[in-house]
This record gives structure tokens, sequence and C-alpha cells, in this order.
């Protein structure tokens, strides 16, 4: 009789861990964890972290759109200026100008590619061994294969 509880229990138990959903870092693990079965290396996950990928960081784009507002500002002080210069002074302004102004448009084009989620990094894999080297692996955005 205990021998059929702890069989039920037992049975019990794999039932409801194969009904636990995985998680997207389970998912990323899974795979990298196939990809690797047949490799002597053995990996350690337990500092990897799993992160969503942008062509754009959602930072970059916010702090590009600051930074034209910022140039736009002293573009427009620089402008004001340049009229009341010599000529040697409006010249050297001028240069500078020129140069802010050709960063500007760079950040105008930046500013035209919004962030766009494009998939998930698992960084931080630890490969055991000799050598302390770590792997970073990217994934498509459902994490059901590695992308170059």
């Amino acid at each position: 009789m205990i021998k059929i509880k702890k069989l039920l229990f037992g049975l019990m138990l794999a039932v409801l861990s194969s009904c636990v959903r995985k998680t997207d870092k389970d998912k990323a693990i899974d795979l990298v964890e196939a990809k690797y079965e047949n490799a002597v290396q053995k990996l350690n996950f337990d500092q990897s972290n799993l992160d969503s990928l942008y062509n754009i960081s959602p930072k970059a784009y916010a702090d590009s759109i600051k930074r034209g507002k910022e140039l736009d500002s002293v573009l427009a002080v620089l402008e004001s200026q340049i009229e009341h210069l010599s000529q040697k002074e409006s010249d050297s302004v001028g240069q500078i100008s020129a140069a802010l102004t050709k960063q500007r448009y760079q950040l105008l084009d930046l500013a035209k590619k919004k962030p766009e989620f494009i998939g998930w990094k698992l960084t931080g894999v630890k490969i055991e061994g000799n050598q302390a080297e770590t792997l970073s692996v990217n994934f498509d955005k459902a994490i059901t294969k590695i992308m170059p």
C-alpha cells in the first residue's frame, strides 16, 4: 500500500512538473544546451541573463532625440550671433556650426529608425574549463531558434 502511495505521489509530481510553463530564459537555455550537447565543454548558466534585442536601443534613441534638441538650441544661438562677429571669428563659428549641423543630420537619420524589437540575447553563459570563456547567443523573437 505504501509503495502504491509513493508511486502515485511520484506520478502526480511528474504530471505537475510537466504542466509548469517554461520561462523564456528556460527555453533559451534549452536551445543552447541542445546545440552544445555533443560538445566537450560544460556550460554554466548560473550568471546568464536573457535580454531583449532592438535594432537601436530605446535609450540610445531617446538620447539621440535629446541630443538633437540640444544641438538645435546651440545652432540657433550660433546663427543669431554670427552676424555680430568679425569675418575671422565668423568663419570659425561657421566651421563649428557646419560640424554641429552635420551631427544634427546624423541624429535626424537615427531618429527615423524607431526602436524595433528583433529578438533575444542570452549573455553570461560560462564555458567551464581551463579558459574562462563566456558565450553570448542571439535568438529569434519567439525563442525557437538560435540566430547568427
